[in-house]
């Protein structure tokens, strides 16, 4: 076994979310398109020393290094299906991408720790990474798929699509979040009428080629000012800057423009000095 293992785990956004009703289970119902970006934290893996996580990067504040971590319980889940120990298991997250923004990022670097793991522990196989990252959450299967993908029961089932060419992205990221955002946005789409779908079924019959931001949908956007109301302002605003739509990423609250090749630059320009961090980045292809 190597003395270390070393991954890049990436974000993404939604171009498509639908949620299109409640489950039985308590989950609900979504239909998505996920896309990949260039923008990925970096996870670090050593063996026979002192167990643990560690975080540090320009985002590391807000993710957790205790037992709750992502990429900790995705290490430890497979170590108990495998029968290999995970008692000197040392993880370093390098968080390039925001906790919480919506962005995927704590869900990647579960499923990158699956994939490195995966190359050591012989017994985790291909279904096996599947079931624990679905077991984990509902995004974590899309980072072991990556690139552009249809996600569908709560994001969990995942199809591959053909890769959406080379598009520039710009992340507005705000100074604010709040505790259990995910399930607080669900909660109130509650009170709204659900999407009928079609949307995410079009885009994976007919790929398209360009998509811009006045291209994406995501459900919650209809209560996004509910749950973060400092948000309607810095939208406003970044629509003024740039001139250009901007879109909420996820669950939020990092809000994003997407175009073709070679503009991105300019809008991230047209941003400075918006209440926001300003991250230039691409999408990506996959692995």
């Amino acid at each position: 076994m190597p003395d270390a293992l070393r991954g890049r785990a990436p974000a993404k956004v939604n171009l498509v979310l639908e949620v299109l009703g409640t489950r039985p289970d308590g989950f609900h119902e979504i239909d998505t398109i996920f896309q990949e970006l260039e923008l990925a934290d970096e996870v670090a893996v050593t063996f026979g020393g002192p167990a643990g996580v560690r975080v540090d990067g320009p985002f590391a504040d807000g993710t957790p290094t205790d037992a709750t971590n992502l990429a900790w319980r995705a290490a430890a889940m497979l170590a108990s299906r495998t029968d290999e120990p995970a008692e000197g298991i040392s993880i370093r997250l390098t968080k390039n991408i925001p906790a919480a923004g919506g962005l995927g990022g704590g869900a990647s670097d579960a499923a990158t720790m699956l994939r490195l793991l995966a190359g050591v522990w012989p017994g985790a196989t291909d279904a096996l990474l599947r079931e624990v990252a679905a077991e984990i959450g509902s995004d974590e299967v899309f980072f072991l798929v990556g690139g552009t993908a249809r996600g569908t029961g709560r994001g969990e089932k995942v199809e591959p699509l053909s890769s959406l060419p080379p598009h520039d992205v710009v992340l507005f990221v705000p100074p604010f979040s709040i505790e259990r955002k995910t399930a607080r946005m669900f909660a109130a789409l509650d009170g709204h009428a659900f999407d009928p779908g079609g949307m995410a079924s079009r885009f994976a019959a007919e790929p398209p080629q360009r998509v811009g931001s006045a291209d994406v949908f995501n459900a919650f956007e209809r209560v996004a000012f509910d749950l973060f109301p400092a948000l309607a302002s810095l939208w406003q605003d970044l629509e003024a800057r740039t001139g250009e739509p901007v879109r909420l990423a996820g669950a939020g609250p990092t809000l994003y423009w997407i175009g073709h090749g070679g503009t991105g630059e300019a809008i991230a320009r047209s941003a400075v000095g918006a209440d926001c961090t300003v991250i230039p980045t691409r999408t990506a292809r996959g692995q």
